[in-house]
């Protein structure tokens, strides 16, 4: 589109002692404004006209005044709601043109309106001129921000809203005598020619100027950057740019309560007048037309004190309204019981002068806020918002039937009074929605003038702030991407990785920056609408629909290439050669898949989806060494295909194997951007956040804080196996534990003795029955053979709860709390085992006994809390924390329990690689100083092996070997089946020491003797 003329570099609005319409515009071309001002006059001509008609229109067709209240309301309701639609293409075609044929359509339909002869057609002919004024709002408005400076758009929109007035003036004169003399049909046969004289006028003398130029000139953009307009938003994308400004969402909550009050009081103003004073439609018309020209004494005493304020900040403007809303309020009441015609008319006059200030205000504010690309959407959607007002105008026309007009008008009193101070509540959040529309309207422009010079950023995050339900994850986060490139985005739990991603996928729209992804910005869009451009996200743990077979999860994945036929055969064919397993699993529930074959599923789904990027959310979540080693395959595999990667892991071991450069996050800020193996050598950066000073053991013997770097434990220092307790019997012996699920063997015929304060570590792969064991020994399945014993007491048939009284904890591998509790409250619950005081009725009457209790309850959770460096956390719902917070609650959970038995599924599953390595020597304290005995399965070859005694491994629902961890983990089937060939998957927490812990089984890589079961059994086992 071409852009109007840019203002002059002296702005004449600041030279003293001169007076013109360039003052106005501070320099900038007058012709859009006097258009604009003519259309929106003639727009009033019509609307006046048909309120001084109103009691002979109402007579003419035998309606009462619900009657006729009705018809405004039906036809407000039609011009209110076609208003979004007619911005949201506001925002996309030329505003010029919509304006133009708006006014055309109102033109036309006055004529109609004088030619109506049943109620039915009026109705009609209303409802078209409705249509056709609702044009004015989101195409008059947007026009003017981008016509003219921030500086001067106050004194613009008032003068463009003194058109109103002019044509508030012209219309009951004009309109009441041409009725007095010719009937009401009159004046709407002679309104509509001066409205197509002006439509002309526009189509040959306006131009559409560029979208945000003047913000982006403000924020020092360059030239040609200012010359580059936004690209259009989609219908959902331009909703959501709107709702997440904040002074414009406190602006629409006002507009219900304004909305009935105004349009109330204009429809009731010509009853009022005929009713309690027996005006005719001349007079009528005379006092009306009397009135408005106070409106122009507002505007022109009240927008310049308005600009003034607003100069200062803009939220003063917001104030101001609200104050002259009190004054306004006082008026009404002083019009409604006004007892002779003269005050009456006093009143409607300071009503008509302070009400002309508060419209143009707001439009003044509107138009910084709203970000320029959806700004004509953003002021129309306010026309839903008033909507509400419009439907009760029946039941105010109710009122005037039933406790008279005057009581009709008081009620709007309190109505109105809200409306203004709501809308005063909104200053607090302008400052910020206007520096987040500037900046956002920079970005893209910048970005989009880059690449026409050939600098390509596939993906640009500038200054991005998000967060869930008012608490902030996100700070001013600055990111990019270049096209093919592998990013490894790393960080300490809490961190923000995933939140970033959920804002560049469109899952969280961000309340402030921009994501500017392949020249576009997409910070607001849909996720739908994200995938479609190319940006696709593989979340962390499982990505998969279970309750779809793997097919119908594959053909899912290609909902954007519904009608390539041939490239979906191709895609699937190709990923099945990656994965033949999902070729077996076909025709399968998701959800009966192994951990390891959904994350292969999921990136499938991925692969399918054909990204320009890819976004994957911890790629070795829960995984074994040897499907971790699989997925990078995939994962290069698409990246030579072309497709950018960004790789959130917690293990930056893994990363290294993978990307070659990384981001780094801390407490929702980019701490580090540089080569992945730099990190390696930051303390600084890559430390433990939440463990580092947890493990200590006191005199008293329980876990409490402790300073110190974490001292990993080698093999060598380990001590003696325990052995069982004084009379023999082991903490717990499970003995020939199996079931199975359909006609699947998930658990087959394991046996183990766990002896007292003894760590047995479980490994295996992905669907070997580990976490289903541990369903059967915590009591969350009943085994279908088998029996296990918990210090010599059979507990097979005991339930869950009744097992955690004896003594036995367990944890999750997805950390099971409850989610609308907040952390410490989670934790007070794990301690309910220890309550001294379980009495129900003492606790109702608050005897000290129980205040005793909850007082040292909370002693033990603030002790916790500091031990485990979750201060930060401790008042936070647990759902507001990520998948490694809720890791560490978790153990704190565990902790507090202090179980006899511990059952740990996957610890270090989710949280940070400095957390794992801080978390064997905790699990070795927690052992020290409470005597319990622990079974922990881990993927982490450096941590299970520096923790446990013993180990065993399982395949296929049964156990293959038992004995010393480092000959269990040197076998060549193990290597072979579980560990595969990659060193940094295997060792993905440690450095070089851990490193050597695991060399022993390089030396058997190249007998690759696959991992089977016993002979007997051959039926798969389950998933795990």
């Amino acid at each position: 589109m071409t852009t109007t003329e840019q203002p002059p570099s002296a702005d004449p609005a600041k030279e003293p002692g001169r007076f013109s319409l360039t003052r106005i515009t501070g320099g900038a071309a007058v012709t859009p404004l006097a258009i604009l001002f003519g259309l929106n006059a003639v727009d009033e001509l019509d609307r006046s006209a048909f309120g001084v008609l109103t009691p002979t229109i109402r007579d003419d067709f035998g309606l009462n005044n619900e009657g006729i209240l009705s018809i405004i309301a039906v036809v407000g309701v039609v011009a209110l709601g076609s208003q979004v639609l007619i911005g949201y293409y506001a925002d996309r075609f030329s505003r010029v043109k919509i304006a133009a044929a708006g006014a055309a359509v109102w033109g036309v339909f006055t004529l109609f309106t004088g030619l109506a002869p049943t109620v039915a057609l009026l109705i009609v002919a209303r409802s078209a001129t409705g249509i056709g004024r609702a044009v004015n709002d989101p195409t008059h408005n947007s026009l003017l921000a981008d016509y003219y400076p921030p500086e001067t758009r106050i004194r613009v929109y008032g003068t463009h809203r003194a058109a109103n007035a002019v044509g508030l003036i012209l219309g009951p004169v004009l309109g009441g005598g041409l009725a007095y003399l010719f009937g009401w049909r009159a004046p709407f046969l002679v309104f509509w020619i001066p409205t197509l004289l002006l439509v002309l006028l526009a189509l040959a003398r306006l131009k559409d100027p560029i979208r945000g130029g003047h913000e982006r000139r403000v924020m020092g953009a360059t030239d040609e950057a200012v010359g580059t307009e936004e690209a259009a938003p989609s219908f959902a994308e331009a909703w959501r740019i709107c709702n997440q400004v904040q002074t414009l969402r406190r602006i629409w909550l006002s507009l219900p309560f304004l909305g009935v009050s105004l349009i109330g009081l204009s429809s009731l103003y010509s009853i009022y007048y005929a009713d309690e004073f027996g005006l005719n439609d001349f007079e009528r018309g005379l006092t009306l037309a009397f009135t408005e020209p106070f409106a122009l004494i507002g505007i022109i005493v009240g927008i310049p004190i308005a600009a003034r304020l607003g100069a200062k900040d803009p939220a003063n403007v917001l104030r101001f309204i609200a104050l002259v809303g009190l004054v306004v309020s006082a008026a009404i009441v002083a019009f409604a019981f006004a007892p002779v015609l003269p005050l009456a008319i006093a009143a409607n006059v300071v009503v008509a002068a302070l009400l002309a200030i508060i419209i143009p205000g707001i439009y003044g504010v509107l138009s910084l806020a709203i970000p320029p690309r959806a700004r004509s959407l953003g002021f129309a959607i306010g026309s839903l918002y008033v909507l509400p007002g419009v439907v009760l105008l029946p039941i105010i026309g109710s009122f005037a039937d039933s406790i008279g007009i005057r009581g009709a008008l008081v009620v709007l009193v309190p109505v109105f009074l809200l409306g203004a101070f709501i809308i005063a509540s909104a200053g607090s959040f302008l400052a910020a929605d206007v520096a987040k529309v500037r900046a956002s309207s920079v970005a893209q422009s910048e970005v989009l003038a880059a690449r026409r010079n050939g600098e390509v950023k596939l993906l640009l995050v500038k200054d991005l702030d998000a967060g869930y339900e008012g608490v902030q994850v996100l700070f001013g986060v600055n990111f990019e991407v270049d096209a093919g490139e592998i990013i490894a985005l790393l960080g300490t739990n809490g961190a923000g990785k995933s939140t970033l991603l959920r804002a560049i996928s469109g899952l969280l729209p961000a309340s402030a920056g921009a994501v500017i992804f392949d020249g576009r910005d997409i910070t607001y869009a849909p996720p739908q609408e994200v995938a479609a451009r190319g940006v696709v996200q593989v979340p962390g743990g499982k990505g998969v629909f279970p309750g779809l077979t793997v097919e119908e999860n594959i053909r899912i994945a290609g909902w954007l290439f519904q009608k390539d036929k041939a490239y979906l055969e191709k895609a699937t064919a190709e990923v099945l050669g990656f994965f033949p397993v999902l070729g077996e699993r076909w025709d399968q529930p998701a959800g009966n898949l192994s951990g390891g074959e959904q994350q292969m599923l999921t990136l499938s789904q991925a692969f399918i989806a054909k990204p320009k990027l890819l976004m994957i959310d911890e790629l070795s979540l829960g995984l074994a060494p040897i499907i971790v080693e699989q997925l990078l395959e995939i994962v290069r595999a698409i990246r030579d295909r072309g497709t950018t990667i960004i790789l959130v892991e917690q293990s930056v071991n893994v990363a290294l194997t993978i990307a070659e450069t990384a981001f780094f996050m801390e407490k929702g800020e980019i701490r580090f951007r540089g080569p992945t193996a730099e990190l390696l050598e930051r303390p600084d950066i890559l430390r433990s956040v939440f463990l580092e000073g947890a493990g200590g053991v006191g005199d008293d013997g329980k876990v409490t804080s402790s300073a110190g770097a974490p001292d990993r434990r080698p093999a060598t220092a380990r001590r003696v196996r325990p052995q069982p307790g004084d009379d023999g019997v082991p903490a717990l012996d499970v003995r020939g534990v199996g079931i199975r699920f359909g006609g699947i063997a998930a658990v087959i015929d394991v046996s183990f003795q766990l002896q007292r304060g003894e760590i047995l570590g479980i490994i295996g792969p992905n669907g070997a029955g580990k976490t289903t064991l541990f369903d059967l020994i915590s009591g969350y399945l009943t085994p279908g053979t088998g029996s296990i014993l918990l210090d010599g007491l059979d507990i097979t048939a005991t339930s869950p709860d009744a097992r955690a009284r004896l003594g036995m904890g367990r944890s999750f591998q997805d950390a099971r709390m409850f989610p609308a509790m907040s952390v410490t409250d989670n934790i007070a619950l794990a301690l309910e085992r220890h309550l001294e005081v379980r009495d129900p009725l003492a606790a109702a009457l608050n005897l000290p006994v129980i205040t005793d209790s909850e007082r040292r309850v909370a002693e033990k959770v603030d002790e916790l809390v500091d031990l485990m460096g979750l201060g930060a956390f401790a008042d936070k719902f647990v759902s507001e924390l990520s998948t490694g917070s809720r890791r560490i609650v978790d153990l704190a959970c565990v902790l507090a329990h202090e179980p006899d038995v511990l059952l740990f599924d996957e610890p270090s599953s989710g949280i940070a690689q400095r957390e794992t390595e801080a978390l064997g020597p905790l699990l070795l304290r927690i052992r020290e100083a409470t005597g319990a005995s622990i079974m922990v399965i881990e993927h982490d070859m450096p941590l299970i092996t520096s923790i446990s005694d013993r180990m065993l491994a399982m395949v296929l629902g049964q156990t293959v070997l038992d004995g010393d961890p480092q000959d269990v983990v040197s076998d060549p089937r193990v290597v072979a089946s579980y560990l595969g060939t990659s060193e940094e998957t295997i060792v993905r927490s440690g450095g070089a020491q851990d490193r050597a812990t695991t060399a022993s089984t390089s030396k058997v890589r190249r007998r690759r003797t696959p991992l089977r079961a016993p002979s007997g059994d051959t039926e798969q086992g389950g998933p795990s």
